[in-house]
């Protein structure tokens, strides 16, 4: 999806500095696991948590940055993800490294 929007976000015609990355690549670039495909048939769940953990906070960023009176619902979807990343942690001893993720942004 990267190569297909030139790893950047354009909405309006304003540049969303934003990088799009899939769970498949978090597992690869943050936790160095050579064989994704293994490691995502052999943890389906924690792969969809993952998942929806980015896709949260990429909505999150998009909203925050797009719009003026989205405020709460950006609210509640970053509460959302928080409450995703506790059961990550609580339910499958798995910790998702939300600030490597914030600190990618600007970065491409």
């Amino acid at each position: 999806m990267r190569d297909y929007i030139n790893r950047n976000i354009r909405i309006d015609g304003r540049l969303i500095p934003y990088p799009v990355y899939t769970s498949w690549e978090y597992f690869e670039l943050h936790d160095g696991i050579e064989d994704v495909e293994d490691f995502v048939d052999s943890n389906p769940a924690i792969e969809e948590l993952v998942t929806q953990i980015l896709a949260l906070k990429q909505s999150c960023f998009l909203l925050r940055h797009t719009t003026h009176s989205c405020q709460s619902l950006s609210d509640s979807l970053f509460s959302l993800k928080l409450k995703l990343i506790k059961e990550l942690k609580e339910k499958y001893n798995y910790n998702f490294d939300d600030v490597w993720m914030q600190n990618l942004i600007g970065r491409i």
